[in-house]
């Protein structure tokens, strides 16, 4: 499980930060391979004369350190978020099954919806399989530009597979609810906004997660669909997901920004399903509408999402 890591590394902290821990760390080499033991050197013959030290000349000594210039900065600089981007799309995509130990699952059941100042307020409670009953859980939350950070412990699967509280003495949930009462998750969202939400015990090496899209920004044609993630609440970064599509077919793939196609490179599994990122900025542009599309012989999906400043709007 990963659990560990993410909740060390979180997610996003200002527009597109992420932590480089989140897949691990390289483990410090050992005394012995740090410094390799040399042989010793031979002891000069006793009639050897002892020799001076040959002069210091300019041109042995080490050249200066490269500077790096403005452009070199800069295609650094880029490199590093390429790869700040890419963490953050993988944690993302892999938050449910992947992240989940063996033979353990969650899903998000919807139990209501209110309209509130904030937008519309959906309230979930949590089922689960494969955890032991008196399992002792923490809930943690995933929110957009924040990190994965614990809401509440104390939480155990009951006999039907719902997350309940464990008892006003079995930790926080004990502070706000009553023995065995469902835990309940209220979120507001935008549009392609995914809820993510895990259970973990207090080591993190047994839980699940799992994620729930509320109000989906999808587009669907003859089977085939297609549906965008909100990876930042901006649209800084989306993930693109695709759904029974023919992965032996002819097809393109790609979105289209103020007239710029730019082509996305994924290709559908043998279950039909296909996942790709992308940033979809467009120099000189605060704002904008990106269409992505795939067309086929069998379909041709569309849809299309706003991006940019002030862009991000609960339902």
């Amino acid at each position: 499980m990963r659990f560990s890591s993410l909740l060390i590394a979180g997610a996003l902290l200002a527009a597109l930060s992420f932590s480089p821990s989140v897949f691990g760390q390289v483990a410090p080499a050992s005394d012995s391979e740090a410094a390799p033991q040399q042989p010793p050197a031979a002891a000069p013959a006793a009639q050897a004369p002892a020799t001076a030290p040959a002069p210091l000349k300019l041109e042995s000594l080490p050249p200066s350190p490269h500077t790096p210039t403005p452009e070199e900065e800069a295609a650094i600089q880029a490199e590093r978020v390429r790869a700040q981007i890419q963490r953050l799309a993988i944690a993302q995509n892999n938050w449910g099954a992947a992240d989940s130990a063996p033979g353990m699952t969650l899903a998000l059941k919807e139990t209501g919806r209110a309209k509130t100042d904030n937008g519309t307020e959906i309230t979930y409670q949590i089922t689960a399989t494969g955890f032991p009953p008196d399992l002792k859980l923490t809930l943690i939350r995933w929110p957009l530009n924040q990190q994965i950070a614990p809401v509440m412990d104390g939480i155990v699967i009951n006999s039907a597979g719902t997350a309940v509280c464990g008892g006003t003495d079995a930790g926080s949930c004990g502070k706000t609810l009553q023995a065995n009462a469902p835990v309940e998750v209220k979120v507001t969202a935008a549009k392609g906004e995914a809820v993510r939400v895990g259970l973990v015990t207090a080591d993190r090496k047994q839980g699940a997660a799992t994620s729930a899209v509320p109000f989906p920004l999808s587009g669907q044609d003859k089977g085939c669909k297609l549906q965008v993630l909100l990876g930042t609440k901006n649209a800084e970064l989306v993930l693109i997901q695709g759904d029974g599509f023919n992965p032996t077919a002819a097809f393109s793939l790609g979105a289209e920004s103020f007239g710029q196609k730019q082509t996305i490179n994924a290709k559908p599994n043998a279950q039909g399903h296909f996942v790709a990122a992308m940033t979809p900025w467009i120099n000189g542009h605060d704002t904008g509408e990106t269409v992505i599309y795939y067309q086929s012989d069998a379909c041709t999906p569309t849809l299309s999402f706003h991006w940019g400043k002030d862009t991000y709007k609960t339902e």
